[in-house]
């Protein structure tokens, strides 16, 4: 998994840095909507820095 690293909020104007994810390999046990939420939040994070990234320009 790619960690995004940190990135500035110009609203907030504060450095947000994302919580860590753990990269290894998933266990059996782990949960599909587990998994989900994971894809959800990196999902998140992209459309932000897009965000972010599109107003930085402007």
């Amino acid at each position: 998994m790619v960690n995004p690293g940190k990135w500035y909020d110009p609203i907030s104007e504060r450095w947000i840095v994302p919580h860590e994810f753990h990269s290894a390999a998933p266990s059996a046990r782990t949960s599909e909507n587990h998994v989900l939420e994971m894809q959800k939040s990196v999902e998140i994070q992209r459309i932000w820095r897009l965000l972010v990234d599109c107003c930085a320009r402007t």
